[in-house]
């Protein structure tokens, strides 16, 4: 279990990348959220898993467009985080929300309709 320290890092990051997300202009129309942020224990690094619904753009281009920002982003949490070290930013797809999407469906397909049931 994480630290109270790193729990807090983590959300004051998931915070800024988020405002950062809503106001940064290459990212106009695409549909990203930040879900979540795990800060390795030295605060050097912060895995941050993102999802988006933007249906027309792959998972690669959507990482590569936040890989190209990351340093511009890092130089932002350094500037509103006061930490010791600022974390070198790694984004990932999160696949929790496609996962569970999917388990619904298959959940749907297989239930007999109400009329079969009793």
């Amino acid at each position: 279990m994480p630290s109270r320290r790193l729990v807090r890092v983590s959300e004051s990051i998931r915070s800024v990348l988020a405002r950062l997300v809503t106001r940064e202009r290459t990212l106009e129309g695409k549909l990203i959220t930040i879900t979540g942020v795990e800060v390795s224990p030295d605060l050097r690094h912060a895995q941050i898993y993102v999802t988006h619904l933007d249906g027309s753009s792959p998972d690669a281009d959507v990482i590569h467009t936040l890989n190209m920002l990351k340093e511009q982003w890092q130089g932002e949490l350094n500037k509103t985080l006061h930490i010791k070290y600022t974390p070198r930013l790694h984004f990932h797809v999160d696949e929790a929300q496609r996962r569970g999407d999917r388990i619904l469906q298959i959940m749907t397909e297989i239930e007999p309709p109400a009329d079969e049931k009793q």
